[in-house]
Formats: C-alpha cells, structure tokens, sequence
C-alpha cells in the first residue's frame, strides 16, 4: 500500500479534479480511487495496443481499394484520361471533397515530419511519398469514408458511391452487412475510444467488452488471422476481470 505522503502528493500532482471520478467510485477512498486510476492507465494501455492495430489495418485495407478505384476514374476535365493511383494528390470525385481539407492538414504534417528529422536520419530530405501522407491521416477520417444510414448527411450519397464502388472490397470478410453499415459503426465507436483512450479519459463507463469486440469484429472483416493474432495479444479482456472494484 503507498505511504500516505505518496497519496496526498498523488492527488496533489495529478490534481483532484482529475481523480474525482475514481475518488467518488471508491466512496472518496484515496487509496482505492488510486488503485482505480492506476488500473485506467493499464486498461487504456492494453487498449491502445489493439486500436493501434484496428487504425493501421483500416487505413491500409481503405487505401488498397481506393487506390485501384482511383486510377479508372476518368478526368472531369481531361476526356480520355484517368486519375492516378494516388488519391492523396489527385483525387476523384466524390473523393476529393470528401478528403479535402484532411489531405491538406496531412500533406502539411508529413513535410513537417520530414523537416524534424535530425541530420543524418536515412530519409533526410526525402520526397514525401503517398505513405508518409497517409500515416498523417487521422483514425477519425476512415470511418466518415464509410457508408451511413443517415440519409440528411450531407455526404450520404458520396459515401454510398464509395463503399459499392470500392471500400466494400476491402472487407471481403464482412458478411451479413452488405450496406456496410454495421462495419462503419464499429469504426465509429472505436473511433470514440480512441480518443478517450488517447486523452486518459476514465473508461468505468465504457463497455469494455463490446468494445474490444468491436476492434475484433472490424478486424476480421479484414484478415481472420489479422484478428487472431491480435486477440491473442490483448490483455483487454484480462484487465477488464482485474478491475479493483465492480463495474
């Protein structure tokens, strides 16, 4: 148990207005809201092993279809000629209004990227390539890509065009969801997650497992033994049974 000294300078430290959470779920209990809290560090450490890996694997099965459905787009205002096969730069309708301004923000934060470098680094003043671009997108951007059920959405007729057109391929694993809806929302609530697990939010609301299932879920909709491989590394569900006090 932590001396009382290493409690009060805790709770100093880290400020009470942050731990009031844990203290109020621990009947103010400082000894068990900090049990609390550090069991929040641990859950949002293994959770953000397997939203790193659901991000990583989204994006690149998002990117593989939309780089073929890309380049046999026809140019607007070139007849005879297609797009290209980097969507980042040159971009086909409906993706370029759908991407427009998370593209420009990327293409910013990969040159700044490239000018961080330390001299010496292998990729020092390196051209910035479609990959460095990509990892600049941010997780919330790949589910607004998917389809919605919301018909008011202003991008509802984009996104429709996309996945039957394209994103669909990249799940060939998704049965029982041909409108991709249900798959759009799993990327939607792991997106919450993500931020909640990025910014140390506390997570005693959060359906620990529905979540976890819905980073398992998405995916297997993507490779079965990318899935395995990741459940098998999740302490996730392990920590949820550690949990110092009943959820």
């Amino acid at each position: 148990m932590p001396k009382h000294a290493t409690i009060v300078a805790v709770n100093k430290h880290l400020h009470p207005v942050r731990l009031a959470t844990y203290s109020k779920r621990c009947g103010n209990d400082p000894f068990q809201a900090l049990e609390l809290y550090k069991w929040n560090l641990q859950l949002s450490a293994a959770f953000q092993q397997v939203l790193a890996i659901t991000e990583v694997a989204l994006r690149n099965a998002i990117d593989d279809q939309l780089r073929t459905w890309n380049a046999a787009q026809p140019h607007h205002t070139q007849p005879g000629i297609t797009h290209s096969k980097d969507w980042l730069l040159d971009p086909a309708r409906p993706l370029n209004s759908l991407t427009r301004d998370s593209r420009r923000t990327a293409g910013k934060h990969a040159h700044e990227a490239d000018g961080g470098r330390q001299v010496g680094h292998p990729r020092k003043g390196a051209a910035v390539t479609h990959d460095d671009v990509l990892a600049q997108i941010t997780f919330g951007v790949w589910p607004k890509l998917l389809p919605t059920q919301d018909a008011s959405d202003a991008n509802y007729r984009a996104r429709q065009v996309l996945w039957h057109q394209a994103l669909r391929h990249g799940f060939s694993h998704n049965t029982n969801d041909p409108d991709g809806f249900i798959l759009a929302a799993r990327a939607g609530r792991l997106h919450g997650l993500r931020n909640r697990v990025s910014h140390m939010e506390p997570l005693l609301n959060v359906n620990i497992v529905a979540r976890h299932n819905d980073a398992l879920r998405l995916l297997g909709a993507i490779s079965p033994e990318v899935r395995d491989w990741c459940s098998g590394l999740s302490r996730v569900v392990e920590l949820r049974r550690q949990c110092p006090i009943e959820l």
